[in-house]
């Protein structure tokens, strides 16, 4: 039934322009089979938007949209979206509804792999407390951003099941093996590059597990990083011939467009900035458990969209249930009562996965996150999810041990 619910509204989900842009660049799986070199870096060409693109985004979102398309035989749009110009000048990058179906498809699809690796998650972290398993899927299956950003051609559903399959491959895995952790991550940051901090989720693991083997930590570290820059070659032909120098360009073309995205919007909106951690943790809090889905991060063309994200938003599903100050305020106090017993409630290696999970990742956005644009925050969905039962798992045990107290009291009496 949720699945039929989830992929029975996807086209219902209003239109994101960066969408244009991931089946435009799509088209690089065709170069890849039939003219890799077209793909590698070309110094004359750093003004190009495609040479651009393949530098500042990961690659796997556009690949999943193009082998998709390719195997049904369609044709991507033959243009870009531009931002600079206007709704009715951009026709021509609009996609038809059966592209755009098939697009998001293709990239929605992994949202309810997902569910049954958070499920596989949970299982290790609550035992044989099926109902806490089951009450944690509904929130992460329903979650209202989730059922908004995983069901658009973009990064948020293929991020979302790598970042949940490399938790539970670190966990998992034989230490023998621990190296081939590399793989899910690998890919996690492929799909979306925020999900960085977990090479040094795997490196406290690497301490964690190797503490007192210094020759095996040394050979699985490296065979670590070996995997993880290999991979990152493979699904990169952008830097096959100029390796370190592409590497230095992606990371210079990242820091240049974080820099002309927080001056364009501080020219418009200078409040919507982040620019100290205090207003970082109030986006933090805001973006996680209290504010609406956000389709649009900025207003171009908002009197185009209006309507379709008005209709989509007669469900409640939609718009979320418990996404308000009072239902946000609730999820925090479980939160934050989950978070502080967590430490008592999980095993060292889980603790170590879950909560340096979480803090690592906060600490990357809290550093580093000057434009709050609400699917930056996903990641920390599950991490929330886990600690807010852990919350109530712990309120529930209060109140049980309490009324038993009393009643042993009264029966004394």
């Amino acid at each position: 039934m949720w699945i039929f619910f989830y992929f029975n509204n996807l086209l219902t989900v209003p239109f994101h322009p960066d969408e244009s842009t991931q089946m435009y660049m799509s088209k690089d799986v065709e170069l890849f089979i039939n003219n890799t070199s077209d793909l590698y870096f070309q110094e004359d060409a750093q003004s190009s938007n495609e040479q651009n693109y393949r530098l500042l985004d990961a690659p796997l979102p556009k690949y999943f949209i193009g082998i998709i398309r390719n195997i049904l035989k369609l044709e991507t749009i033959p243009f870009d979206w531009d931002w600079s110009k206007s709704w009715t000048d951009n026709q021509i990058a609009i996609p038809g509804k059966q592209l755009l179906f098939i697009s998001r498809i293709s990239a929605a699809i992994f949202f309810p792999l997902s569910v049954i690796l958070f499920a596989l998650i949970l299982k290790e972290v609550f035992k044989s407390d099926n109902f806490l398993i089951f009450l944690s899927l509904l929130l992460f299956a329903f979650n209202s951003l989730l059922l908004l950003h995983t069901r658009r051609a973009m990064a948020e559903s293929s991020m979302i099941f790598f970042l949940l399959l490399s938790i539970l491959t670190l966990y998992k895995i034989p230490k023998k093996w621990f190296f081939l952790t590399s793989v899910p991550i690998a890919l996690a940051i492929n799909a979306k590059q925020i999900l960085i901090f977990l090479i040094l989720l795997a490196l406290l693991l690497f301490i964690f597990n190797f503490k007192n083997k210094l020759k095996n930590f040394v050979v699985q570290i490296t065979l670590f990083f070996v995997l993880l820059v290999g991979i990152f070659l493979i699904l990169n032909p952008i830097a096959w011939k100029q390796p370190v120098q592409v590497a230095k360009h992606m990371f210079d073309q990242r820091l240049e467009l974080s820099q002309n995205q927080a001056d364009a919007i501080e020219s418009v909106s200078p409040e919507f900035l982040t620019n100290s951690v205090s207003k970082r943790i109030i986006a933090f809090i805001a973006q996680l458990f209290i504010l609406q889905p956000s389709p649009q991060e900025i207003s171009n063309y908002q009197e185009y969209l209006n309507q379709s994200i008005n209709d989509y938003f007669k469900n409640p599903l939609h718009r979320g249930l418990i996404r308000n100050l009072f239902g946000g305020t609730i999820f925090i106090i479980l939160f934050s009562f989950g978070f502080y017993n967590s430490i008592s409630f999980l095993s060292n290696e889980f603790k170590l996965i879950i909560l340096g999970g979480f803090i690592l990742f906060s600490l990357e956005i809290l550093m580093s996150l000057t434009i709050p644009f609400q699917r930056y925050y996903l990641p920390a969905i599950p991490f929330t999810i886990i600690f807010a039962m852990i919350g109530f798992r712990q309120i529930i045990n209060i109140m049980k041990n309490s009324s038993s107290h009393s009643r042993i009291k009264l029966k004394d009496e």
